[in-house]
């Protein structure tokens, strides 16, 4: 279906205000997004698409749904505008923010905002995204811009983080771990070193072997007990990260 203009309800789902206040930007004469053809309407009974900002908090969670469900069947769009409405962005674990699904601690790739609940058309991310990024976005509703990336799927033997990547995510989690134990001085230099050895090892029998050496060098105690906590720490990531992609890939089988 192709629209010629689109009429727009602005939803707000627990958002700063930061998104909102370039929703109204574009509106302005600067912008004039209405010669798109794109009207804000004061009511989801008139409107083709949401223009959602928030995390989606709980305290919104039903009026958003009932915004939702009052639009007419067809075509019923949704816009997530801003970090928070297309991933959760800083609030994505937030007590405060409403689960769909449990969520996971090494999920990739992400899901959370506006997704949680909603089928989103079109994201548009930013901290708040500028107005040329909204306009953009509303211009590739309408197919009078081309998209710069086209999708890629992956294959459910492609579906593993890449090295570089897994080895991001078990330094972020290991260094809350391990200043916990040692503090940030000693525990950040003490995590450089295990990471050298991470690199070096290809099995974890290569790493626990490695460790122990490493062990041996070292007089401080206390270092000694950071080096044991972290191949403790680094197995647990493993076997989390090893779990997330058996559940995933159960679910693309039952998906197929």
């Amino acid at each position: 279906m192709k629209l010629r203009s689109v009429w727009v309800f602005h939803l707000n789902t627990g958002a700063c205000n930061g998104c909102d206040i370039e929703i109204l930007d574009v509106l302005t004469p600067y912008y004039d997004v209405e010669r798109l053809g794109v009207k804000l309407v004061s009511t989801p009974r008139h409107a083709h698409a949401l223009l959602v900002t928030g995390p989606l908090t709980r305290q919104s969670y039903y009026a958003a749904k009932r915004a939702y469900e009052a639009m007419p069947p067809k075509p019923r769009i949704v816009i997530a505008i801003g970090t928070c409405a297309c991933s959760g962005g800083i609030f994505y674990n937030s007590y405060a923010v409403r689960r769909e699904s449990e969520r996971l601690g090494l999920e990739y790739p992400r899901a959370g905002g506006t997704s949680e609940f909603l089928p989103v058309d079109v994201y548009i991310p930013g901290c708040p995204p500028r107005p040329e990024e909204i306009l953009y976005g509303l211009a590739l509703l309408l197919g009078i811009a081309e998209k710069k990336l086209s999708p890629r799927h992956y294959r459910e033997e492609e579906f593993v983080l890449p090295r570089t990547q897994f080895k991001a995510w078990v330094e972020v989690i290991l260094k809350a771990r391990i200043r916990k134990e040692l503090g940030y001085f000693d525990g950040y230099k003490l995590l450089e070193r295990f990471m050298e050895l991470v690199d070096v090892a290809e099995t974890p029998e290569a790493l626990k072997r490695l460790v122990e050496e490493e062990k041996l060098k070292e007089k401080d105690s206390r270092l000694r007990y950071g080096l044991d906590k972290l191949y403790e720490y680094y197995l647990e990531v493993v076997r989390t990260y090893e779990d997330i992609l058996s559940q995933k890939r159960r679910v693309l089988r039952v998906q197929k």
